[in-house]
């Protein structure tokens, strides 16, 4: 940076504002000439010129050729007179026809015999490529740093959702690095096993032949697993290990299993095949239809409860053909499962197909998604007589029939009819709510009557409050 030392007035006088300008031009990259005003009287290029077009600036103010944010500075730079101390060096963004806004660092000298104020200026253009640069490299250090702690993320969530029970350690001291949450179950708390042996999680006497065992899976020797018990549990588990390089540190990833999970517990695809084995054998009826009702698959146990010769005659037909009430029925169901997502115990019959009594069952579904279809998955549980009878008959029904009986003699008998008929009815109303879970338009389909019908018998037996809306229907 070039120095400028102050001169007094007498020393600045004797010199030629022209003459000092093109002195100073030689170790400085831009100079300019300006007047009392600050118009720019002439423009000196250094030794090598910092734009072809900086003629282009003459005859303009200084102050209206920089950029808005170094106005302040370059009006500070125009204060300079002969009382004062050297000025300070401000960079400007200095803007010249057919370039970009230049970052200079300009200082300015008085001359008062002339009236003359001598700009002279360092071009940071260098300076300013390198901080860029530098700006750069930053930012793209925090990009890579991002990218790795969003990495470090995915690794630390897959490795803790795995189930099997991993622990990674030191190839050289044998100590536990780091250990996912599924060998919590096995090895108690995973905060103090960290930075333990990995040998002491196991009876001392296979101490030696697990070192072994791991330095051989540091050399890269394929091997069987290692059976051991585990001291804290006494359950008799089998250890695996391969070996993963990290740099210059090589980490044995090492899992534990207990033995009676390697045993019994079979594929993925057997385990599928034992639950479909399960359920085909199942006592209750299965069903898995559509949200129509459509038939999609079933088990033997409705095969046998429908009377139906052979399954294909099942598949692809709608479920409400076996049902007691039909689509009342099968509306009530699948509606309830629409709305919130299953149903438990509703009571409804089962029609065999070959016109033999109806079957009562209790009927469940629940509603679940596979790939892109909606399907409803429904149990049916075959009701034995006795438990049905019990429950269809009211604990009341003998008592207001003996009340009744108590009255001949005393009231007509047309009375005594008409009050019969208001019990059967209040009855029979109150069990189609029940059937139909308190729906009250499929009530009303059960029990052949319209809606308005059903709600005036409501009202008019109490079984709701007479202010009450009519609007609860699912």
């Amino acid at each position: 940076m070039t120095k400028i030392y102050n001169l007094d007035s007498s020393e600045l006088n004797t010199l030629d504002v022209t003459l000092a300008a093109e002195l100073l031009a030689l170790s400085v990259d831009l100079v300019l000439i300006l007047d009392n005003t600050g118009i720019i009287e002439k423009v000196i290029d250094g030794s090598k010129p910092i734009s072809p077009n900086t003629s282009s600036l003459l005859g303009k103010k200084w102050l209206d050729t920089v950029a808005i944010d170094s106005q302040p500075k370059v009006n500070a730079l125009l204060k300079t007179r002969e009382d004062q101390d050297e000025q300070k060096w401000r960079q400007v963004n200095q803007e010249i026809d057919g370039a970009t806004s230049l970052p200079i660092q300009f200082s300015t000298i008085f001359f008062p015999k002339q009236n003359k104020l001598v700009a002279i200026g360092k071009d940071l253009s260098s300076i300013s490529v390198l901080q860029q640069k530098l700006v750069e490299s930053q930012q793209e250090i925090e990009r890579d740093y991002a990218n790795l702690h969003a990495i470090q993320n995915r690794y630390l969530q897959l490795f803790n959702s795995i189930d099997q029970a991993y622990l990674i350690v030191d190839s050289q001291t044998l100590k536990i690095v780091e250990v996912n949450k599924s060998a919590g179950f096995l090895v108690g708390d995973l905060k103090k096993i960290q930075g333990k042996f990995f040998v002491n999680l196991f009876p001392a006497k296979d101490h030696e032949a697990i070192q072994a065992y791991l330095l051989e899976s540091k050399s890269g020797i394929l091997q069987t697993a290692f059976q051991t018990t585990l001291e804290n549990l006494k359950e008799n588990v089998e250890i695996s290990s391969s070996l993963l390089r990290e740099g210059n540190q090589n980490v044995c990833l090492v899992s534990i299993k207990p033995k009676s999970q390697a045993t019994n517990l079979g594929s993925t695809n057997e385990q599928a095949a034992l639950l479909s084995q399960a359920m085909e054998d199942f006592q209750d009826g299965f069903i898995v239809c559509s949200t129509n009702g459509v038939i999609l698959t079933t088990n033997n146990t409705f095969v046998s409860m429908s009377q139906s010769t052979q399954k294909e005659g099942i598949l692809g037909k709608s479920l409400e053909i076996w049902l007691g009430r039909a689509s009342v029925d099968l509306k009530i169901i699948l509606g309830t499962v629409r709305e919130h997502g299953s149903i438990k115990n509703y009571a409804s019959t089962i029609t065999a197909d070959d016109g033999s009594s109806p079957i009562d069952v209790r009927i469940s579904a629940v509603s679940f998604n596979s790939a892109k279809l909606s399907l409803v998955a429904i149990g049916i549980h075959q009701v034995s007589k006795t438990s049905t009878q019990a429950a269809d008959k009211p604990d009341n029904l003998g008592k207001n029939a003996k009340e009744l009986t108590q009255l001949v003699g005393k009231v007509p008998l047309k009375q005594i009819v008409t009050e019969t008929t208001d019990i059967i009815e209040k009855l029979c109303i109150l069990a189609a709510l029940d059937l139909t879970m308190s729906n009250r338009a499929s009530a009303a389909e059960l029990l052949g009557l319209s809606r308005q019908g059903l709600y005036i018998k409501m009202r008019r037996f109490g079984i709701v409050d007479s202010n009450a809306t009519d609007d609860i229907d699912a």
